[in-house]
């Protein structure tokens, strides 16, 4: 009776030692797995990463670089004599000669002026000034033209060269041109002393490319 009792207690603890054993191995395997995932994602997300920096660069260094290309200064093809304004009773007549300086033919030209009202600097407005011939071959010149009252406007400056046949204007360099011609009495009329005195703000009128000529 007491091997039978023994075999009895023994059989059943040897048992759960046996299913204890099989059990450790599936749990590993669930380790080693879930490490391994771990591991494919952070190196999922550090390729993600590098990728998505990568991309961000080059967008950097490719708006860079448009940047660039546009500050990049076209060479001059047309120089701009601006004259001096004269003056005809009320109007202030702005005149100026423009040369082709390039190597092709400038097509459809005309002007982008600013002008200034009197009495408000802020104030300003544009406006398109034909050129006469609209077309200059290299080396050839035009004109333009344009008369205000002197009494509305202060000043006028050139601000543009478009073209007809461009969506951009054309670069040009300026300088001034003609002066305004002295005023001569007639011959025979007696001399006239003039005595210089300042002039009250309102009663000039600029015209220049660079730098200011007041014109009384």
């Amino acid at each position: 009776m007491d091997m039978s009792s023994n075999r009895s207690i023994d059989e059943p603890t040897s048992e759960p030692r046996l299913f204890a054993g099989g059990e450790q191995a599936p749990s590993r395997w669930i380790k080693i797995g879930a490490i391994a995932c771990a591991l494919a994602v952070a190196a999922a997300l550090l390729v993600g990463y590098r990728f998505l920096r990568a991309r961000q660069l080059a967008g950097v260094r490719a708006a860079q670089q448009a940047e660039m290309a546009s500050k990049v200064v076209a060479p001059p093809e047309a120089q701009i004599f601006e004259d001096e304004a004269r003056l005809k009773g009320s109007q202030a007549v702005i005149t100026g000669t423009i040369r082709n300086i390039s190597d092709k033919k400038l097509e459809a030209l005309s002007l982008e002026m600013e002008l200034k009202r009197r009495g408000n600097a802020q104030d300003a407005e544009r406006r398109k000034v034909n050129v006469e011939p609209a077309d200059l071959a290299p080396g050839e010149e035009g004109r333009y033209t344009l008369s205000l009252l002197s009494s509305e406007w202060s000043g006028a400056r050139v601000l543009n060269l478009n073209s007809g046949r461009r969506t951009e204007a054309i670069a040009f360099k300026s300088a001034m041109g003609a002066r305004r011609p002295p005023e001569r009495l007639p011959q025979g009329s007696p001399k006239v002393v003039v005595v210089p005195r300042p002039r009250p703000k309102g009663e000039e009128f600029i015209n220049t490319p660079d730098n200011p000529i007041r014109i009384p």
